[in-house]
């Protein structure tokens, strides 16, 4: 039923994309006369390094491709511009009952020769469509190393609270300030994609690492309209360029399972993040041909066999055995990491949970939650374990390390939870801080989210008045606001930064700006919470069982939601180390691709891979005013042929906690 409803819905907004294109002269997806739609990937406006591998795909949606198709890169054909001959493609897409055909051309691993602009032209119909290619001259950067943190799904008022959290106020002055918050350069990243106001991790961290916005649930590509959602046209990661460039090592760290749209987002190449493309994902490593020295997080799932139990794989590979044969070290638990580590092993690919890992909370107070998992890493170890491998090569190391329960708590409205994820990130980012200081001032960190959740605290609990509460009036009458807040009581009397007593007798009104129909209490829960549930009917209700003495708050998201989810809001970005002024300033997220990149002087041209000119502290490259005027620097064309590529269903929207 649900499946029809969704067919009818996408079919419904093609017919709206194509109609809508009827009304806007000069687009390019409008169809005058035998002038068909096209689709130029990647998109008009898109910014290059110089040597960066990308693929370029041509659609044009027709039952053939017109007698006079033809396609030029600054006047040559791409076969003599990049020495790549193309592929031609066909397929269809759309609804079921009125298809669309679409022809392709696609010319794979090809690359920019040097700074400037590209214009691309392709005829097809009789109209000429125009997209315009900015390379960007590489900067030559001192750093050696480069570490990027990520809180996914943070926000300034997140952090806020968190510092509150863990280093307590006197008088109005913080305690102390986060790890972070002492860095040199502060800023802020847009974060929307090609296809939404509104990201997810997989889209923004993507973005972070190849300097290439692209859409909801895709990680190293452009979407196109194809059935295979593998074979979208790719984008060079940084950590692919790297390799491949300079030989740095490299290495992953989450509190996710590691094929997860943050993790993935450093190798990981598709348009769908879903459970068939996690599978695919930890495959594209080994068979890429170029192999992170670090991977570690969950995910136990999709390194299983098929006929294993646990196994989240649809074929019968053995990943473990895999990843061994290429040299790694497997390890499952906190003590196997350790030895692996004494053992001085060069490889190490550390597996902890079956899904995501269990949260601080969990592990540290909790621990009836862990199961048959009373051995995991925390973030902190899994850091100083992921330096102490990577800065044993002399070309430098790239470290992505992910807090992905700040997002994954946020979700459910378990803002105890994350809170302490987002403490025990400050402990890891401290971490790593005092090793760089220690060991290689010439490293880069930098510390950012990959999107925003709608997160603040409007004030403080009374907990004892609310808790002895008949009604929701009373309830509501136990939170003060202004000078009735006053101040939580929270302990830290160890010194370890975590409250001593997570269910302190004036605790945080907070929550997100939107949400299902649930209910608040604004204490720790014992358990890991489920707000809300889903009906027969597939409806988002309260979930009795979650906190029967809440408050009750009525939801502002479609029917069917059972969870927060995101927001449009900028990200602050923090930076300490060679080249950190880069990030000292407001600018989409794209940036930070070409703020690490320049750090460390890359040129994928060069030998060795390094640019010949110090100008670390350039401000970005303005980009191009190229093309008809659209939304978000994109061209209605292309505005309007991704909406019906996603329209026909093969980039899947779902109602779940996307990280």
């Amino acid at each position: 039923m649900r499946n029809g409803r969704f067919a009818r819905l996408m079919t419904g907004i093609l017919v709206a994309v194509i109609a809508l294109s009827m009304f806007l002269p000069g687009v390019s997806v409008e169809a005058q006369g035998d002038a068909p739609p096209v689709l130029i990937l990647p998109i008009d406006n898109a910014d290059f390094l110089p040597g960066a591998l990308f693929d370029f795909r041509v659609e044009v949606h027709a039952d053939a491709l017109p007698d006079d198709f033809a396609v030029t890169v600054n006047g040559v054909a791409p076969a003599d511009f990049f020495s790549v001959e193309g592929t031609e493609e066909s397929w269809e897409f759309g609804s079921e009952d009125a298809p669309t055909p679409a022809q392709s051309v696609i010319w794979r691993g090809v690359n920019l020769p040097a700074a400037g602009d590209y214009t691309v032209e392709v005829t097809a119909g009789g109209e000429t469509h125009t997209a315009v290619w900015a390379a960007r001259e590489p900067q030559a950067g001192t750093a050696k190393n480069v570490i990027l943190f990520i809180a996914d799904g943070g926000n300034l008022p997140f952090f806020t609270a968190t510092r509150l959290v863990s280093r307590g106020m006197v008088d109005g002055y913080y305690n102390d300030r986060l790890s972070w918050e002492t860095f040199e350069e502060i800023g802020h990243l847009s974060t929307s994609g090609i296809d939404s106001i509104i990201t997810d991790s997989a889209n923004s961290a993507s973005a972070f690492n190849t300097g290439h916005k692209t859409a909801t649930n895709a990680t190293g590509v452009y979407p196109d309209t194809s059935p295979d959602t593998l074979d979208d046209p790719r984008t060079e990661t940084f950590a692919e360029l790297v390799k491949r460039t300079r030989g740095m090592s490299v290495g992953i760290v989450t509190t996710a399972d590691w094929s997860d749209a943050t993790p993935a987002a450093v190798f990981g190449h598709g348009r769908d993040r879903s459970a068939g493309n996690r599978a695919a994902y930890v495959a594209q490593v080994l068979d890429g041909g170029w192999l992170p020295e670090v991977i570690m997080g969950g995910g136990a799932g999709y390194m299983l066999p098929n006929t294993a139990d646990g196994s989240r794989r649809s074929d019968d590979r053995d990943m473990y055995t895999e990843y061994e044969a290429a040299g790694y070290t497997v390890a499952t638990n906190a003590t196997e990491m350790n030895d692996a580590l004494a053992a001085g092993v060069e490889r190490l690919i550390g597996i902890f949970r079956p899904g995501d890992m269990n949260v601080w909370l969990d592990r540290n107070v909790y621990t009836d939650n862990l199961g048959d998992f009373t051995d995991q890493p925390g973030l902190v170890d899994m850091t100083i374990a992921a330096l102490s491998i990577l800065s044993t090569n002399e070309n430098g190391f790239y470290l992505e390390v992910e807090a992905a329960s700040v997002d994954k708590q946020l979700h459910p409205l378990d803002f105890d939870r994350a809170l302490a994820d987002a403490i025990e990130f400050d402990r890891a980012i401290a971490a790593a801080a005092e090793w760089a200081a220690a060991n290689s001032p010439d490293t880069l960190i930098v510390v950012t989210a990959d999107h925003a959740h709608g997160f603040d605290v409007w004030g403080t609990v009374d907990v004892e008045e609310f808790n002895a509460a008949q009604d929701d009036i009373a309830r509501r009458d136990a939170i003060g606001i202004y000078n009735n807040a006053g101040f939580p009581t929270y302990v830290d009397e160890d010194g370890d930064f975590y409250p001593d007593n997570w269910n302190p007798s004036v605790t945080l009104a907070m929550g997100v700006n939107n949400i299902p129909g649930f209910t608040e209490n604004y204490q720790v829960s014992e358990v890991p919470r489920v707000p809300a549930v889903t009906t027969d009917d597939g409806l988002g209700v309260d979930n009795p069982e979650d906190d029967p003495n809440g408050i009750t708050l009525n939801s502002n998201l479609p029917p069917s939601s059972t969870n927060g989810g995101h927001t449009m809001q900028d990200v602050p970005v923090y930076a300490t180390g060679p080249g950190s002024a880069y990030f000292g300033r407001a600018q989409e997220n794209v940036e930070v691709f070409f703020g690490m990149a320049a750090a460390i002087g890359l040129d994928p041209l060069a030998e060795g891979g390094m640019a010949a000119t110090v100008n670390t502290d350039a401000a970005p490259a303005a980009k191009a005013e190229t093309g008809t005027a659209g939304v978000g620097g994109l061209d209605f064309a292309t505005i309007l042929l991704v909406i019906a590529a996603f329209a026909a269903g093969f980039v899947v929207r779902r109602n779940r906690a996307e990280a």
